[in-house]
């Protein structure tokens, strides 16, 4: 019997159980990466269309600020990450298989990491579900798990197709990665809080997280956060890959089978990352742009593997510096070895 009838009969359904790879990077729990000294911000990190910059080379910006504007229906504002002044914009190496450029705008650091003027939300339930939404957009939230979809425009979808049940995707099934799971296990009630407000601002009346059960600490931290709230549960999947996936786990959580010509909110479900749920609780009630994000750093060749906060546009080298390595990589994967891509350079 061959390796895939021997998993497939393990598994008669569908999916492969890969060693996850996991340890040691899941159990250290999340750092903040020491601020670089530059940072290469992309203008297309999202999807849909890029984002159009208005600063100029030499203008001093603070974290936060907006520096580049979203383009059409489908695309995502873009805010510094840190303080400091613009040096540069033009086209670096984007981080794709083709090694081709692509614009970007390049921020000399400060030192000082000074936050512009914010709006925080006391109480984000006192606002209209629209204005959560805009909100939401003029964040520059996007998709965390992965599609970088901007999140507004999947809750103005959620809202006009009344879809009734959200799905939070804690599922993490690519190996080697834990960053949904340290975010889980270090905030989970900021995760719970995010997604209450989703919720709102999509009118659905249950939410329902689905993890793997290889993640156990991450499940009974986000039962003792959502304990309060009877329309929140957290439910345990088998850790199968691609249970990560929006189809997967929807047929899993609901028994419902999203058509391949469908959209999730066409039978009544919209799905959202646990990350990005945090990263909405942080827009409202902290009136904070989405100006970084948890980064695994996991692999043979470092010496301190671990989960980072690590400012939109960090150079991988920042990275890898930080997490110490040893002898020289094999290969530089940006994602995991399922679904990511090999670094250029």
């Amino acid at each position: 019997m061959g390796i895939f009838e021997k998993i497939f009969r393990r598994h008669p359904h569908w999916g492969v159980h890969p060693d996850d790879h996991k340890l040691p990077a899941a159990d250290v729990p999340l750092r903040a990466l020491p601020l670089p000294e530059r940072l290469y911000v992309p203008m297309q990190q999202h999807v849909g269309g890029p984002a159009r910059p208005v600063v100029l080379v030499g203008q001093r910006v603070r974290k936060g600020e907006l520096i580049a504007e979203a383009q059409g229906k489908v695309s995502a504002p873009v805010h510094a990450p840190t303080s400091g002044e613009v040096s540069a914009i033009g086209e670096i190496t984007a981080p794709h298989p083709s090694g081709l450029a692509q614009l970007a705008i390049t921020i000399d650091a400060d030192g000082a990491d000074a936050w512009c003027e914010r709006q925080p939300v006391a109480d984000p339930f006192a606002l209209a579900p629209e204005e959560i939404a805009q909100r939401t957009a003029a964040a520059g939230v996007v998709g965390l798990g992965g599609a970088t979809f901007p999140a507004a425009v999947k809750f103005n979808l959620g809202r006009h197709l009344k879809v009734t049940t959200l799905i939070v995707n804690g599922g993490e099934c690519e190996p080697y990665l834990s960053s949904d799971d340290r975010i889980m296990r270090d905030r989970a009630e900021e995760v719970v809080d995010g997604l209450r407000i989703v919720m709102y601002a999509i009118g659905a009346r249950e939410a329902l997280v689905g993890i793997e059960d290889n993640k156990p600490q991450a499940i009974a931290a986000m039962r003792a956060a959502a304990a309060a709230f009877g329309n929140v549960q957290v439910r345990p999947v088998p850790a199968h890959y691609p249970m990560g996936s929006d189809k997967q786990l929807i047929q899993t959580l609901t028994g419902k089978e999203v058509p391949a010509d469908a959209r999730a909110a066409e039978v009544g479900v919209l799905v959202h990352n646990v990350s990005t749920c945090a990263a909405v609780h942080r827009a409202l009630r902290h009136g904070e742009a989405l100006v970084e994000r948890i980064v695994t750093l996991n692999g043979g060749a470092l010496t301190r593997p671990g989960n980072v906060l690590a400012p939109i546009g960090t150079p991988v080298v920042d990275l890898l510096r930080f997490a110490g390595v040893s002898g020289r990589p094999a290969r530089l994967v940006l994602g995991g070895p399922m679904m990511g891509i090999v670094l250029p350079h």
